[in-house]
């Protein structure tokens, strides 16, 4: 059984139970692969469903654009050090979510994304997260200028929650990055523990 490097499992065993197997069967088909951090979370089916589930609601029903969701993640993963899923972010930005490759650049080394609504974004997205939801009216406002809404304000602290949850995974479990994306792993906040 393959495991990571703290004893998690972080393989298929093929008899997975129904509610696993259906996740691991998206992933396959919308992916082409089961990325290791669901393999690490389906050891408790509830936070591989959680996980999952957020992220489809996410596409299917939010307010923002894929690009928008991914910029948010990604800061995330930024702020918290996280090698997995920073890039996982950078190379399914480009692939899947419409991302530009100027933009994830600039978040993955902390600089000002080219579009101003985007750093708005990410600036606001780092703001709630380092201040715990507690942000000032200057900020807020800030934010609704570039064009954005409170409901979308709200959706951002669902990406930031549903990234804290992998983000925090792959720190405790020392998850595996995947080959397609470990070359922009390399190299990434070699001084943290993960």
């Amino acid at each position: 059984m393959k495991e990571t490097l703290r004893g998690f499992k972080m393989d298929e065993v093929g008899n997975e139970p129904t509610e696993v197997q259906e996740v691991f069967d998206w992933y396959r088909e919308n992916f082409g692969f089961v990325p290791n951090l669901s393999k690490v979370l389906s050891a408790s089916p509830a936070a591989l469903r959680s996980y999952w589930l957020t992220q489809l609601e996410l596409s299917k029903h939010g307010l923002l654009t894929p690009a928008e969701h991914n910029i948010i993640q990604m800061s995330i993963a930024v702020e918290n050090k996280c090698k997995y899923c920073t890039s996982g972010h950078q190379m399914a930005g480009v692939q899947f979510f419409g991302s530009e490759e100027e933009d994830l650049i600039a978040i993955r080394n902390e600089g000002t994304i080219p579009s101003s609504k985007f750093d708005a974004l990410r600036s606001f997205t780092l703001e709630v997260y380092r201040n715990k939801g507690r942000i000032s009216d200057q900020v807020l406002e800030s934010f609704l200028a570039e064009g954005y809404t409170k409901p979308q304000a709200v959706e951002v602290i669902t990406n930031i929650g549903v990234k804290v949850m992998s983000n925090l995974t792959n720190q405790l479990t020392m998850t595996e990055v995947e080959e397609p994306f470990a070359p922009l792993s390399e190299g990434l906040f070699e001084d943290v523990l993960n």
